[in-house]
């Protein structure tokens, strides 16, 4: 059911997001929040990220968690006009059905990929962060045990963008994919044990090159959620400060209007309660609860700061932020 609470008056908000089910109830006007009227840009999210940290136009906007982290270590006056508000709509799942692996590598587990080569579209990402700490929880592998090759060319990478690149102190070996070189070339010619695919990372099954199976990752994400409470999360929602000096409360509304659409999504649809729609929907429940998805700071809070861990660990930041800073003043008690 709509609300009917939006004023005309009000200037419409800029908002990007990568299509999600959670989020499609705000999208078609199913749920409206109190007194914000929204236009939608929707895409790819990487895409959708780089035109945030160049261009800087959206009012709202998911963003990638890790390289939010980033900008405070990496400052920007543009980017210091950025906080966050507590929505974690979004899991890492392009990992989750993009690993593909080398047949000849024999990797029969996430355990197998100590001492391999790694192709990853971009070593920052909170995708990439997500697999370090599922290594380094269940298996004890530190990044330094893995070879690990950034798969997008440097035009497209974000930390590119972002001006910056990974500290040589950590001993962790990272390179950059050739120019007119690709992930899929490298996998199939043996320079690559495994590799992650993106949306502007082409990796397919092959002869000799198989996908790391859903079930696995169903049975890996359980055992994460027992040993830290959590499925890792990938993204974030971000707001311009500038619109808190004019609305105060705008992102509690927004908080409160994003939790409304993603049980108005569990409504439409069970799928939209799975991290992976595609698998068993009832093992997925069974694992990981009614709800998947949790939202507000204090549910969030240990995600944020395994995130800030990592990157510090990786040599992406040097000192850890405040991680009550991270997020709307209004919001921290959500």
């Amino acid at each position: 059911m709509a609300d009917s609470c939006t004023d005309d008056a009000t200037p419409k908000l800029l908002i990007s997001f990568h299509p999600n089910p959670r989020v499609a109830p705000l999208v078609d006007g199913g749920v409206k929040p109190q007194g914000v009227d929204l236009e939608w840009v929707t895409g790819e999210s990487g895409a959708a990220f780089l035109r945030a940290l160049t261009k800087n136009d959206f009012d709202i906007f998911e963003f990638s968690i890790s390289h939010y982290i980033a900008t405070r270590d990496h400052p920007n006056p543009a980017y210091a006009g950025w906080v966050a508000v507590p929505v974690f709509t979004s899991k890492p799942v392009f990992l989750y059905r993009g690993l593909f692996l080398r047949d000849a590598a024999g990797i029969d587990s996430l355990a197998d990929l100590r001492g391999k080569r790694l192709g990853i579209p971009d070593f920052s990402m909170t995708g990439g962060i997500a697999l370090r700490i599922i290594l380094k929880t269940l298996y004890g592998i530190h990044p330094r045990e893995i070879t690990w090759i950034n798969t997008r060319p440097a035009r497209l990478r974000h930390d590119h963008a972002m001006g910056f690149d990974h500290s040589t102190e950590t001993g962790i070996t990272i390179h950059n994919i050739e120019e007119g070189t690709t992930a899929r070339q490298m996998l199939e010619r043996g320079e690559l044990d495994a590799a992650i695919a993106a949306s502007d990372v082409e990796v397919v099954a092959a002869p000799g090159i198989c996908l790391f199976p859903l079930a696995q990752w169903i049975e890996v994400l359980a055992a994460v959620r027992r040993a830290i409470g959590i499925t890792p999360v990938n993204h974030i929602v971000l707001l311009q400060k500038r619109l808190l000096l004019e609305r105060p409360d705008l992102a509690m509304r927004m908080l409160q209007a994003f939790e409304r659409s993603k049980f108005e999504a569990y409504r439409r649809s069970p799928g939209a309660r799975a991290i992976l729609p595609e698998y068993d929907i009832e093992a997925q429940h069974r694992a990981f609860g009614d709800d998947p998805f949790p939202y507000g700071f204090k549910a969030n809070r240990q995600v944020l700061e395994l995130v800030a861990e990592q990157l510090e660990i990786d040599g992406i930041i040097r000192n850890r932020p405040d991680i009550d800073a991270l997020v709307a003043e209004s919001v921290r008690g959500s």
